[in-house]
């Protein structure tokens, strides 16, 4: 009886265990965590640098500094800031400042004991044409660097006078010195004031030839005292002297320019070195700017307004 027993009681385990085997694939895996999101995106770039102040030459500074480089997948960074303006040189940095540079639009605009004033050397060469004001305020400014770099540093205008604009208006306040250091006058009032016994004399004096010096510190010489000026001895317009507002060269005695002596003197005129008397706008033809004494000189002044 217990042989038996046994028997019955095993048959049904091994049914069981050939069932499993034969009719399933077997259970599938649970599915996986799915992956977390986007990673994250690289830092920004580091932003640029400024741009670099300016240097010994009075440059301005440079452009604005270039863009941060981007981080790994990031976006790139933002741009830095533009340098600041370079200053123009000092007067114990006689190398500093260059023809295109200076502390600012208007260049320096104070009295520091250097040439603010001076008479040209020469003319342009092609008689009362001086490619309007700003061929002859050019003209000024290049003969003034070509006698010190450091006159860059100043804005350079020619004492003339248009239909547009009066001489006196475009020098600033004074006061001026030639080449020398010397004052020859401390204000507009005192420029102005040109007669026998006017205020002008005390620094100014008629006939003083050491006063209107040209841009080297030489005299002009009396037999070229004229100079352009198309001015009155105020300091405004003389209407219809200014050959065609400095644009003319013809010989035509209807088309003439006003001139100022530089010595002050001679001729018998008055004693006015912003209006003595009219010549012709040509340069070699009849009349020109020659027949009265003179090469087609200007006045030059740094526009000063401020001690």
């Amino acid at each position: 009886m217990k042989l038996r027993f046994a028997l019955v009681f095993s048959l049904p385990i091994l049914a069981i265990s050939c069932s499993d085997d034969s009719d399933d694939d077997g259970f599938a895996g649970s599915a996986g965590t799915a992956g977390t999101g986007a990673g994250t995106a690289g830092a920004a770039g580091t932003a640029g640098t400024g741009g670099s102040s300016g240097g010994t030459a009075g440059a301005g500074g440079s452009a604005a500094g270039s863009a941060g480089s981007a981080g790994a997948s990031g976006s790139a960074g933002t741009s830095g800031a533009a340098g600041a303006a370079g200053s123009g040189g000092g007067e114990d940095e006689p190398d500093a400042g260059g023809a295109d540079s200076g502390s600012g639009a208007d260049g320096d605009a104070l009295d520091d004991g250097t040439m603010t004033f001076f008479v040209t050397s020469d003319g342009l060469g092609d008689g009362g044409n001086l490619g309007g004001l700003d061929g002859a305020d050019a003209f000024c400014t290049e003969l003034a660097v070509a006698a010190s770099p450091d006159f860059a540093r100043r804005t350079w205008h020619a004492y003339l006078s248009t239909t547009e604009e009066d001489a006196r208006d475009r020098i600033g306040t004074g006061p001026w010195r030639n080449q020398a250091g010397v004052i020859i006058a401390n204000d507009l009032t005192q420029l102005h004031d040109q007669g026998d016994d006017g205020a002008l004399n005390d620094t100014w004096p008629i006939a003083d030839l050491t006063i209107a010096l040209d841009e080297q510190g030489n005299q002009v010489p009396n037999n070229v005292h004229d100079v352009l000026t198309g001015t009155q001895a105020d300091g405004t317009l003389d209407p219809d002297l200014t050959c065609e507002d400095w644009t003319s060269n013809v010989a035509d005695d209807a088309i003439q320019v006003r001139v100022g002596h530089s010595n002050r003197d001679g001729g018998g005129q008055p004693a006015s070195w912003s209006t003595t008397h009219a010549v012709g706008c040509s340069q070699d033809g009849d009349p020109n700017i020659t027949q009265g004494g003179g090469r087609g000189s200007l006045y030059c002044f740094a526009v000063i307004t401020g001690d």
